[in-house]
């Protein structure tokens, strides 16, 4: 059967994977002109190490996955240190946890697509007509195509879901954050760091591939073009205005640079359907259930809801009506409990207020004391 998947990241590329082992002609769809680089380093947590175990790919993961030996300072909003921070002190769901860059995991992800899945970057779909022949798609060139099954994991923004489903508006929740990378320059030193005042975090951290910034702010959902990059880059300059100390100005000034690289600006939120299959048309990753950043398992979910839906939707003959209540039972109950760590992740992170903030440090530095008397 023909399965045309839109988006070429964690959760397209699973998906490619898994549909094509199961002998389906997959062609995948990607608006960019190729894998989208950048981004923050990223977790396969949980269930999904069990999935990539399956796809051939675990050892390399944890081969090429991040590594650090030292926990990282925690800074105020004078740039003193007031604690240290592991996140292998509280955020793993497993000892054999592997945090990797986005950048290599996508690598590995299409080195294990089989020969003759199709890739067409720069392009997209223009309109879906779904019906009881299969799926009649549109593109934006003006090319045609006829699929059994049309797979939507094209982000938090998606258009397979605003075209299948409905208006964004109906089911993504902004909450409460705002997120922002950027790859710094590298011709001067950067401290790795993370600095907190009530409601902002700035860090720097090197996963291996280059020192990158990372703002994460509290915020009321903010009304822009999530295109426009000029305007999120004034965003990002107003919200990192409130730290004058450490090196934040040399930060703003790379956020603000058009030329910069892996940049990365857009809410904190999670997506909520009722259902993520309508007729012949499917949503995974962060199209259909978005945990949010601050869950740490938007990875997990995109990796392991590919390989349900190939497996049900093949088990079932390409039937979805059948599919379709195997692969909510199966997947409904994960995605509610990944969707529940944001609201744990959230004032770990981004503390709302000063005495949050000194009560999360008092918990950083517990953790730290504890880690020295026992080395675990």
């Amino acid at each position: 059967m023909d399965v045309l998947i839109s988006g070429a990241s964690m959760a397209g590329l699973s998906a490619a994977h898994w549909f094509a082992r199961l002998g389906h002609r997959v062609t995948v769809v990607e608006r960019a002109d190729g894998l989208r680089p950048g981004g923050a380093p990223i977790d396969v947590r949980g269930r999904a190490l069990a999935t990539a175990r399956r796809m051939g790919i675990l050892a390399r993961i944890d081969d090429e996955k991040v590594r650090f030996f030292d926990p990282a300072p925690v800074l105020d909003g004078t740039g003193a240190q007031v604690a240290t921070l592991d996140l292998r002190w509280f955020a793993n769901e497993t000892d054999e946890d592997v945090e990797i860059t986005r950048d290599r995991l996508n690598r590995i992800l299409m080195s294990a697509i089989p020969d003759g899945v199709e890739f067409r970057f720069k392009a997209s779909i223009a309109s879906i007509a779904d019906g009881a022949g299969g799926v009649e798609v549109g593109f934006a060139d003006g090319s045609q195509g006829r699929y059994d099954l049309v797979v939507g994991a094209d982000g938090l923004h998606s258009n397979v879901r605003r075209l299948a489903f409905g208006p964004e508006k109906e089911y993504v929740r902004h909450f409460g954050h705002y997120v922002a990378l950027v790859d710094l320059p590298a011709d001067r030193h950067w401290h790795r760091a993370m600095l907190s005042v009530p409601g902002l975090t700035i860090a720097v951290r090197d996963a291996g591939d280059g020192p990158q910034g990372l703002m994460l702010a509290a915020s009321p959902e903010i009304g822009y073009d999530y295109r426009d990059l000029d305007a999120q880059r004034a965003l990002i300059d107003r919200l990192l205005s409130r730290v004058d100390a450490w090196q934040v100005p040399a930060m703003r000034a790379a956020f603000a640079d058009p030329a910069a690289k892996g940049f990365y600006f857009d809410s904190v939120s999670q997506t909520h359907m009722p259902s993520w299959i309508r007729g012949n048309v499917a949503v995974i990753g962060d199209a259909g259930h978005c945990a949010a950043l601050l869950s740490g398992m938007g990875t997990t979910l995109a990796m392991v809801s590919a390989e349900i839906l190939a497996n049900t939707w093949t088990e079932h003959g390409g039937r979805m009506e059948a599919a379709s209540a195997a692969y909510h039972a199966q997947l409904r109950p994960y995605v509610a409990q990944c969707q529940a760590f944001a609201a744990e992740g959230a004032p770990i992170m981004v503390p709302p207020t000063q005495e949050a903030l000194e009560e999360r440090n008092a918990m950083f530095r517990a953790y730290a004391a504890r880690f020295a008397e026992t080395g675990a």
